[in-house]
């Protein structure tokens, strides 16, 4: 009797102790659950700021540009055609009717161009553009923009139905795509370049493509290693900020190949 009492004793501090095992562990397990998950939302909390800055500071640079740009095409459009029509009133020979009737028709058209250059300033860089009328438009601003100046010719290319992504998303593909265009501009000595806007089923893709000389080898390998700190580290980071990808492709010489994809 006493050694079933003992079984039965020794029975129940075995359950007791398996059960306490149990419940331990489950309880080690919730504990260990729950702080993944405060380090998860954490980290989701985390990314998410920091997309949000990446925004603003997208948002800054382009206005940061566009005011930039505008106050170039006062100076050196605007400005001029005001001051020509101003010279040209203020030289008015009234004794002599048709030259002062001349030089005060040449002052209205100059002065009629000046309004229309800043009707034209202000519909390309107005910011429901950016919002309402999507990547491609953007896009089809800055090439107008810079095949305007004359330094450089831009062929622009567009393939598959247009898709319309968040807002936030096509600002930054369009300053990733400024960025590169800006580079060209600034480093690359080309004479052409060729943009070519993708929609693919699940992604949009963007190549910018240009005949200039290119980067070094060195250059490359810099920049794939994550050592060198530049415009390309830049806009790679933004790609993966869309969860998309960035590549370049380039040799001494021999031109170079940004290509950009994001989906939707």
């Amino acid at each position: 009797m006493q050694a079933e009492n003992a079984d039965i004793i020794l029975l129940s501090i075995a359950i007791t102790l398996i059960l306490l095992f149990l419940l331990s562990f489950i309880a080690a397990i919730l504990f260990l659950y729950q702080k993944k998950n405060i380090l998860y939302n954490q980290q989701l909390e985390d990314e998410k700021n920091n997309y949000e800055k990446n925004i603003l500071q997208t948002q800054l640079e382009i206005q940061e540009q566009t005011f930039q740009h505008i106050s170039r095409e006062i100076h050196d459009n605007i400005g001029l055609s005001l001051t020509l029509a101003k010279l040209q009133l203020n030289t008015i020979n009234y004794v002599d009717a048709q030259k002062t009737k001349d030089n005060v028709d040449s002052s209205i058209a100059l002065i009629g161009k000046a309004i229309i250059d800043l009707s034209d300033i202000s519909k390309s860089f107005n910011s429901e553009v950016i919002k309402n009328q999507g990547l491609y438009s953007m896009l089809k601003v800055e090439t107008d923009k810079i095949n305007a100046s004359g330094n450089i010719r831009v062929e622009f290319l567009e393939e598959g139905d247009i898709v319309f992504l968040d807002a936030e998303k096509e600002l930054i593909i369009y300053r990733i795509a400024q960025e590169a265009l800006n580079n060209i501009l600034k480093h690359s000595s080309a004479s052409l370049v060729l943009i070519k806007l993708k929609y693919e089923i699940k992604f949009v893709k963007l190549s910018i493509e240009d005949n200039g000389i290119g980067f070094k080898k060195i250059e490359i390998e810099k920049y794939r290693s994550g050592k060198l700190n530049s415009g390309l580290l830049n806009m790679r980071s933004r790609a993966i900020m869309l969860n998309g990808t960035f590549t370049v492709n380039s040799g001494t010489d021999t031109g170079t190949i940004i290509t950009i994809t994001a989906p939707y």
